[in-house]
């Protein structure tokens, strides 16, 4: 989602599209950051990886918002909103591919840990 709004923001400043379709398509993935950010304190808890990577993203999105917002005046501040979003993207991606797999191996080896045989030990 952070791509189409990537190529959207910079679609309404190179090809003059209208800037609202931005506008709605980054409103909407706010809205699917902040359930996505819901869903994994719920599964995974507040000390996960995977939540606090989609709390800074939070934070970031916001930034990037104001920037917007200033990028109605300048064109300078366009390019910077341009170029911050694009870098934000591949990194938080990639963070977020991390977290997630790193996750997926800390709840695989809990649930390894609970289902272990509870044998006697004894001879």
């Amino acid at each position: 989602m952070i791509f189409v709004q990537v190529i959207l923001g910079g679609g309404s400043f190179v090809l003059g599209w209208d800037v609202r379709y931005h506008l709605v398509w980054g409103t909407l993935t706010f809205i699917v950051l902040i359930v996505s950010t819901v869903l994994a304190r719920r599964d995974f808890g507040v000390n996960s990886t995977l939540f606090k990577v989609a709390l800074a993203v939070i934070v970031d999105f916001v930034v990037q918002g104001i920037l917007g917002l200033f990028a109605f005046g300048s064109g300078v501040a366009v390019v910077v909103h341009l170029t911050n979003a694009f870098l934000l993207a591949v990194i938080v991606t990639y963070l977020i591919s991390f977290a997630d797999s790193a996750d997926k191996a800390s709840t695989t080896i809990l649930s390894q840990t609970q289902t272990a045989p509870t044998g006697n030990l004894r001879g």
